[in-house]
Order: C-alpha cells, then structure tokens, then sequence
C-alpha cells in the first residue's frame, strides 16, 4: 500500500472515528456486513443503502477484495454470526450502530423492520435502547447538518 493511501486510511480513521490504528481489511469487510445485514432488516437491501455502505468503507481505502465481496454479498447471514467473526466488531458498539442507521436511511426510509434489526445488533453488543436512540437523534441532526452545509456551499447548483 502506497504511503498516500496510508496517509488518507489514517486521516478517514481518525476524523470519522477517533482511531489512532487503521482496522484490518477483514474487519472491515465484517463491520459492512453487520452494517448491511440491518439494512436489510426490512426484507430488501436497496440499491441506495448498498451503495452508501460500501462507498463508505471504499472510503476507508480498503483493498479492493473488501468492496469486491461486499459487492456480492446478500446480507442473508444471521446478524449474530456476522458479528461473531470478528471481536473488533462488537467492540466498535456505537460507531457500527451509527453507520447501519445511516446505510438503513439511505433510501430516504427508515422502516420499523431496519430499527428492529438494529436493535437485535444493540442488544448482541451490548448497547442499550436509550443509546440507540440518541445514535438516531444523531444520525437525523448530522443528516438536516449536511444539507444546510450544501445549501450554503452551492446554493445554486453543484459545480461537479
């Protein structure tokens, strides 16, 4: 891996989530299949939701197998499996919460079935209901925060 590639994993990292080490690509790739398992928790992984959660782990300057099997995957898996294959995972708690609500509104809905989902994964790792909560308050705050970023950058239009 390039020293510039190495240099945008740690600046991602450390900005998105206060780590001072870059995770490993099979945790990685572990983390966006718990994400995309609770996406699908309403029965359908929307092309929207498939595509946030795997840019956003291309983001973290993965290898290219990572996004390649996340490509592929179904997110058909038992949630509890998924997570079990890697301790990491259910140590990363909130941030993993985080990004499935996230990945889960990406198609503009946030169904009951998707909240249900991420609660089973709150309640594997040990995250209470009060917690999830406030992650959704957060998600909402951050979501409303972007859009007001972009209005006010372009008001008019995006220049790309």
């Amino acid at each position: 891996m390039s020293d510039i590639k190495k240099l945008g994993q740690s600046w991602i990292f450390n900005w998105f989530f206060g780590f001072d080490q870059t995770p490993t690509n099979e945790d990685s790739c572990i983390y966006i299949k718990s994400v995309l398992c609770c996406a699908k928790g309403d029965g359908i992984l929307s092309q929207e939701e498939k595509d946030w959660a795997i840019g956003f782990c291309a983001s973290w300057g993965v290898e290219d197998w990572v996004i390649e099997e996340l490509k592929a995957y179904e997110a058909n898996e038992p949630l509890e499996e998924v997570i079990a294959l890697s301790p990491q995972v259910s140590i990363a708690q909130r941030d993993i919460l985080l990004s499935a609500i996230w990945a889960s509104a990406a198609d503009k809905e946030y169904h009951e079935q998707e909240k249900a989902k991420i609660r089973q994964m709150a309640s594997i790792i040990g995250v209470s209901e009060e917690i999830v909560e406030q992650l959704e308050q957060l998600q909402k705050e951050e979501s409303a925060l972007r859009q007001k970023r972009l209005k006010l950058l372009y008001p008019e239009k995006s220049p790309y």
